[in-house]
């Protein structure tokens, strides 16, 4: 967008509410400070969002504060937003370094759905995925992994709702109690692996956010070219490692742990790039 074309007051009503939420409170006076405006632009960029209901000021003080409507801006941004967006820069890189695309999915209604595919980023000989493609929960890698790390009483739930008759066969669980031990291997081994569906294998491992399974990522390859055995010594550990620094950076970023999000040199230019 060229400058010319972007709303400043917009911007400017955007830098108030991040300072807010930093500081808790602000005079007009230092706002005014803070955003580099006269007295009286800073004055109408807080009475607009008062009006608004975004902020208030406090009863006989000059000072405003968020009020809680601000939380409806940020309210469809769920932990799988928060994952998709900080996880982006972190599968690219890898995949740079690697060679392998890597995904992540999410269950969506009877399928798990992928989100995030660095499909672009490798010239291999894969089957090319696009963002929202499906495949049935208990009939792939990624949705056994997901039902593995639920919590019993989702999982349980899960099972129920994908062995109705009315589910359709491509989606149904048809032996419930089948599932169930493949769900205690895999969260026994920490992964799932699809090793002999084709010249294309994949592993999955859980993304956990606060002790909840809500993504899974997993890796693509050729099984031609890597042994199961192999592959999973050679992918497990880092995409074990990979999962845990974005809910690591996930957690920090939401603001509910941490400083800030980890991410490397490489990881945070291309924020920066995209910012």
């Amino acid at each position: 967008m060229k400058a010319e074309q972007e709303l400043k007051s917009l911007k400017r009503g955007l830098r108030a509410l991040a300072l807010l939420n930093q500081t808790g409170s602000v005079t007009i006076a230092q706002l005014s400070r803070e955003l580099a405006l006269p007295r009286t632009t800073t004055e109408r960029i807080l009475e607009t969002l008062a009006s608004e209901g975004y902020v208030e000021r406090f009863p006989s003080a000059k000072h405003y504060h968020l009020k809680c409507k601000v939380c409806s801006l940020a309210s469809g941004f769920s932990d799988e937003s928060w994952i998709v967006d900080i996880a982006a820069p972190l599968l690219f890189e890898t995949t740079e370094r690697i060679g392998w695309p890597l995904a992540i999915a999410a269950p969506e209604s009877y399928s798990m759905a992928v989100r995030l595919t660095t499909d672009s980023a490798t010239s291999l000989w894969l089957h090319r995925r696009r963002v929202g493609a499906t495949v049935p929960i208990g009939g792939s890698c990624s949705g056994q992994a997901y039902l593995a790390f639920a919590k019993p009483p989702e999982r349980e739930l899960l099972f129920a709702a994908l062995s109705a008759p009315d589910v359709p066969e491509a989606f149904r669980i048809m032996d419930v109690e089948r599932m169930r031990q493949i769900c205690e291997t895999i969260r026994r081994d920490g992964f799932s692996i699809n090793p002999d569906l084709g010249p294309e294998r994949s592993i999955s491992v859980p993304i956990m956010i606060e002790g909840s399974v809500k993504a899974i990522l997993l890796i693509m390859y050729m099984g031609r070219v890597l042994e199961t055995q192999d592959a999973i010594k050679t992918f497990v550990p880092r995409l074990k490692r990979l999962a845990a620094t974005i809910s690591e950076n996930v957690l920090s970023a939401s603001g509910r742990i941490g400083d800030g999000p980890v991410m490397s040199p490489a990881a945070k230019a291309r924020v920066a790039q995209r910012n």
